[in-house]
């Protein structure tokens, strides 16, 4: 079966395909990039000049597409969000992963899976660019591609495998089904905004600001997940989720957390630790859209250990396990079919892996919300 590159990926590198099917994220040497690039030599010179600011050869990321599903994908949506639901089975897991062991020298931010504007074209002779700012045509021989110089190359090496498995169903069956519910569209117009609340804030220039903008972006992901689709979406809707999320630790789901409900009289009532986190985040950014005081210290409210930029992808992590039914398996194969059995055995270890790390993190948050 023949692939098409749709998208060069600069900002990482891959040692094995992240494969969608129907669509994969494949490193340059990636059998199935080669065979494009041997029917398409102005291809292969592409994706050979791509340099970071220092000129050190880079080896990018390819987004390719399996030729006889390109005519369903006639829209960049697909694609896009193909590409959010990669970034966000990557980013809460490897925050959680930094909050528990302290290596942050990862891939934690969704620009390291931004699409690179210049592309080669339909007539594989020209290279083209469409954003929303400008459209240009050009020629391979006086390209020099870059990595975005506020990032430092990574390899792709951490996947929520759980989570991408469940995502990706989803996936195929919201974009090459033949009817689309109301429950993907939410799914992926949430994950468009976790993709965007997960960018680095700003540059040398970031502020509390910004900071807080991001805070804003990871509630309007959540509410936008539970949305019910009739009524609105808010504390409540997310709550709700929160609170049927499939635990390990059973001291996360115990309700003992008096968790935010507005400015509804005290007290207030008790659910499950991750609804306390979320509340706070809640809060945080009620107070920075509203223009309420704000200050350093809002991001770090008393009683956190971890800041709130940091936590709100691990509690969305837990929220779309939640929505997606995410959970250990609990019937055991029959029978002696060892395949199966086999299958179980790795994927329960897979589950326990995930979840433990991502509760180990939201556990980094000190309980004086009791």
């Amino acid at each position: 079966m023949d692939w098409t590159p749709a998208a060069i990926l600069p900002n990482i590198s891959a040692h094995q395909a992240v494969d969608g099917d129907v669509v994969a994220l494949a490193p340059r040497n990636a059998p199935r990039v080669q065979a494009f690039c041997d029917a398409h030599p102005v291809f292969r010179d592409f994706i050979s000049r791509f340099t970071d600011a220092f000129n050190v050869t880079l080896d990018p990321v390819i987004l390719i597409v399996r030729n006889d599903v390109i005519s369903k994908f006639g829209q960049v949506e697909s694609l896009a969000s193909f590409r959010d639901l990669v970034t966000i089975s990557v980013i809460p897991y490897v925050r959680a992963a930094a909050a528990v062991n302290g290596n942050r020298h990862r891939i934690c931010y969704s620009n390291f899976f931004g699409l690179y504007p210049w592309m080669v074209g339909t007539d594989n002779v020209h290279i083209v660019k469409s954003t929303p700012a400008v459209q240009a045509l050009h020629v391979v021989e006086q390209f020099h591609g870059q990595s975005s110089p506020e990032l430092s190359p990574l390899v792709l090496a951490d996947l929520d495998e759980p989570l991408f498995h469940a995502l990706l169903l989803r996936w195929k069956r919201h974009y090459l089904g033949k009817r689309q519910r109301w429950k993907g569209r939410a799914l992926f117009r949430s994950l468009n905004m976790a993709n965007q609340a997960s960018q680095i804030p700003a540059g040398i220039d970031t502020t509390v600001y910004d900071l807080g903008r991001m805070i804003a972006l990871w509630v309007s992901a959540f509410e936008i997940l539970t949305h019910p689709r009739k009524g609105n979406a808010g504390l409540g809707s997310v709550y709700t989720c929160l609170g049927s999320v499939s635990h390990i630790d059973r001291r996360i789901r115990q309700r003992r957390y008096s968790a935010y409900m507005g400015q509804k009289k005290k007290p207030w009532p008790r659910r499950t630790l991750p609804c306390w986190l979320y509340g706070i985040l809640y809060r945080a950014r009620c107070d920075f859209l509203h223009g309420n005081p704000v200050r350093p210290k809002s991001l770090n409210p008393a009683g956190l250990k971890v800041g709130l930029f940091w936590l709100a992808p691990l509690v969305y992590r837990l929220a779309l396990g939640a929505f997606l039914g995410i959970s250990r398996k609990r019937r055991i194969p029959k029978g002696n079919d060892l395949p199966k059995l086999a299958e179980y055995i790795a994927s329960d270890l897979r589950f326990e892996r995930h979840q433990r790390t991502i509760e180990r993190a939201a556990e980094g948050a000190e309980m004086t919300g009791q």
